[in-house]
């Protein structure tokens, strides 16, 4: 990968996470038992664009498909794990990683496959 598109990816996994993390707020924002402080959304934005950004380099070369489902899913877990620490109940991550996983996967989905089709017209 050249220069411009590592800035690219970057700016696409954090808009992904940007708009991951409007959908989570929303969850939170609109289910009382499972409101979070607000760093939280701080907090998986910063580690979440990080982590989704890491994996997904290491991951480029896989399907688009494949690349949403492993990032999402690694991000997720470890995102969970961070929470799972700081000892929100079992509950709340019963219910709240399936729903990180699906929105942050199908935002991923999105983002490479404009990604793809920006590319794809250049060559």
């Amino acid at each position: 990968m050249n220069t411009k598109q590592l800035i690219t990816r970057f700016g696409l996994v954090l808009l992904t996470v940007l708009v991951f993390t409007f959908f989570d707020w929303l969850v939170h924002a609109n289910v009382p038992s499972l409101s979070v402080p607000s760093w939280y959304f701080r907090n998986k934005i910063i580690f979440g664009t990080i982590i989704a950004f890491a994996t997904s380099l290491v991951l480029r070369k896989q399907t688009i498909l494949r690349q949403s489902l492993i990032v999402s899913l690694i991000t997720v877990v470890l995102l969970e794990l961070r929470y799972a620490f700081l000892g929100y109940a079992w509950w709340f991550h019963a219910i709240v990683l399936p729903e990180h996983f699906i929105f942050l996967t199908l935002t991923l989905y999105a983002a490479l496959k404009i990604e793809k089709h920006f590319y794809s017209k250049q060559i």
